[in-house]
């Protein structure tokens, strides 16, 4: 799977991320991938599938560090592992605190074709070494192109 947001720069492979022991959403192993959250539909399919990557690190800006820049109307595509290319239309932009996060709006099916896209931002707090909120661009489902056909 591959994930490109031209707007913002990104064109970059799609890991696959479950959750962690403690019940939680796993996160990208480093700020330059991202994941897609695997117990969730697949892009395209009915319901909210979810990719998640990191703002920046120590080292300096990650993958989705430009994310909060999107505006509504921006496509968002992913290519499938058989070819297929799904396109996305950014609908808005919100950040939410951690301890407020809305789970069931940002990964529950709500009958439609969505992609959230998930980053850390808001103020980093220095004690606890992260960020108090996050950032999550809500897409809606514009159309997919099936994969393309190899003639013999």
């Amino acid at each position: 799977m591959r994930l490109s947001v031209p707007n913002i720069g990104i064109n970059i492979a799609v890991g696959r991320l479950g959750l962690n022991k403690n019940g939680q959403v796993m996160v990208p192993a480093t700020a330059h991938t991202v994941g897609w959250y695997v117990h969730g539909p697949t892009p395209g399919q009915i319901g909210s599938a979810v990719i998640l990557g990191h703002v920046d690190s120590y080292l300096g800006p990650g993958v989705f560090f430009y994310l909060r820049n999107l505006i509504a109307g921006d496509p968002i595509k992913v290519t499938l592992a058989n070819g297929s290319v799904v396109t996305f239309r950014v609908n808005r932009v919100e950040q939410y605190s951690k301890t407020a996060f809305p789970d069931r709006l940002v990964y529950g099916s709500h009958g439609t074709r969505s992609l959230q896209l998930v980053t850390c931002g808001g103020t980093f707090d220095h004690a606890t070494g992260s960020y108090e909120s996050n950032i999550v661009v809500f897409s809606t489902f514009v159309s997919m192109t099936a994969p393309r056909q190899v003639r013999s």
